[in-house]
């Protein structure tokens, strides 16, 4: 095998750039060692100017000779430690035993070359997949960046009942989530306790009345629409390079069933004198709770949140209608742009808002301090209030905003007003190309008539004793 160089001669010869051969001290460039299999090549030192000795694996094959450049003696390692000449002869020999099968050195290395770049795809690719947790937040994000108001709220139900009920799941990869993590999910939305809102301390059961079953059924289409969102993501071109991947390759939650139970709709309407009672009981509200109340009743129950999104740039002078206040309606499918929804302020409903439209301080009228914005909830709460009031004093069924809508509509119809002109006063839902991208008609007129008709009723209904 030869003669074996040792660390201490190495490190000698790195300093002087001499070698003691035969006794002989002489200037040298290369030493070459013989590996240890036969047919394996050489480890081959050589020595630069500067003193450092870079190492080379040395093989001849067919009349010519290649190497392999491996590393340089004497640098530390990852841990640490020193590389010596026992590490190289090591490192050498593994390269050697792996390059045998290739007719050259050079071919080996590429196929190196491509080995790693391949692991260095896997793993950008592995790093840049996200979490179920991250799915979600881009889902909501995303709902936000195409104005979706609903986004609020469905953030609110992931960390309720996914994010903070399950952080391990949460922080699982998106595609290792399974169809029996879903379900497990859902039912713990279902089996929980009611969150804390100052009440609700029993463990209550799931059903169609306490709405358990709907919020699950709701977190249900969440999920699915996430992870839908999820499948087409990685795919999108519009998205940054550098994006979060989910690699999704399927959604959990396609085949799980819809809760049985879930959704059922709260027809319930108030009758004549019921709402006689209601238009009472609001009258005698104090201070700017009374207008307000006054005002969704008045206004045919437009939508709360929408309503309430009013602010003093939105109301304007209509040339032929007067005064009109401007709503934006979100709400719609795919493809549904916002929408502008003018409501006539004229006549009996100019009356009801004249305490709210002056003077014109703070960001809108519906403010209960004149500076603030008033929340859905507070004003929803208006109406669940005064229904357990009336209804413990026998003169209503139970009634919250929510039955308040249900009764105004059947009043509306009762009256006559047909349900395509309840459709444009209350902004319904529009199908059909030309309703949703065409039509652009305000239908002011009809809605100032019929919100006339709507308080001329509402006024006689006060009046009558009966």
């Amino acid at each position: 095998m030869g003669h074996k160089l040792s660390d201490t001669q190495a490190k000698k010869w790195a300093a002087t750039g001499e070698m003691n051969k035969n006794g002989v001290v002489t200037p040298t460039r290369t030493f070459s060692e013989q590996l240890g299999v036969r047919g394996s090549g050489s480890m081959l030192l050589e020595r630069r100017p500067s003193g450092d000795i870079e190492v080379y694996l040395a093989v001849r094959r067919g009349g010519r000779q290649e190497r392999k450049k491996l590393g340089q003696f004497g640098t530390l390692s990852a841990d640490g430690q020193i590389r010596g000449l026992a590490y190289w002869r090591q490192e050498a020999e593994r390269v050697a035993a792996a390059a045998r099968d290739f007719r050259t050195l050079e071919t080996y290395e590429n196929h190196v070359r491509r080995l790693k770049a391949e692991q260095q795809r896997i793993e950008s690719q592995a790093a840049r997949q996200g979490s179920f947790e991250q799915l979600l937040l881009a889902y909501v994000a995303d709902m936000e960046r195409r104005g979706k108001t609903s986004a609020r709220g469905v953030m609110g139900a992931l960390e309720l009942d996914v994010i903070n009920a399950f952080p391990d799941l949460a922080g699982t990869k998106a595609k290792e989530i399974q169809p029996e993590d879903i379900s497990q999910i859902l039912r713990h939305c279902i089996n929980r306790k009611p969150a804390s809102k100052g009440r609700g301390r029993r463990k209550t059961q799931a059903s169609a009345t306490n709405g358990k079953l709907t919020a699950a059924n709701r977190l249900r289409s969440y999920l699915r629409a996430a992870f839908s969102f999820g499948l087409k993501h990685d795919l999108n071109p519009l998205r940054a390079g550098d994006a979060v991947l989910f690699g999704l390759r399927y959604n959990p939650v396609a085949d799980l069933p819809t809760i049985e139970g879930a959704e059922r709709a709260n027809t319930e309407a108030l009758n004549g004198d019921e709402l006689r009672q209601v238009l009472r009981a609001v009258a005698a509200l104090p201070g700017r709770r009374q207008p307000i109340a006054n005002a969704m009743i008045y206004l045919a129950g437009q939508r709360v949140q929408m309503l309430l999104r009013a602010t003093w740039a939105d109301l304007s002078e209509d040339p032929e209608h007067g005064t009109a206040l401007r709503l934006v309606d979100y709400k719609g499918g795919k493809g549904t742009p916002p929408r502008d929804h003018l409501l006539p302020i004229s006549g009996r409903v100019e009356e009801v808002l004249a305490p709210l439209l002056t003077p014109r301080t703070g960001a809108g009228p519906f403010s209960l301090d004149g500076v603030r914005k008033v929340s859905a909830h507070t004003v929803q709460k208006i109406f669940s209030e005064l229904g357990s009031v009336l209804s413990a004093q026998g003169l209503t069924r139970t009634f919250t905003w929510r039955t308040m809508r249900a009764t105004i509509e059947t009043h509306l119809a009762m009256l006559g007003v047909d349900e395509q002109r309840r459709a444009w006063l209350l902004s319904h839902g529009r199908s059909g190309v030309q309703a949703k991208h065409y039509d652009r008609y305000s239908y002011l007129k009809e809605k100032r008539e019929d919100l006339g008709k709507w308080a001329a009723y509402l006024d006689a209904m006060l009046d009558n004793p009966a």
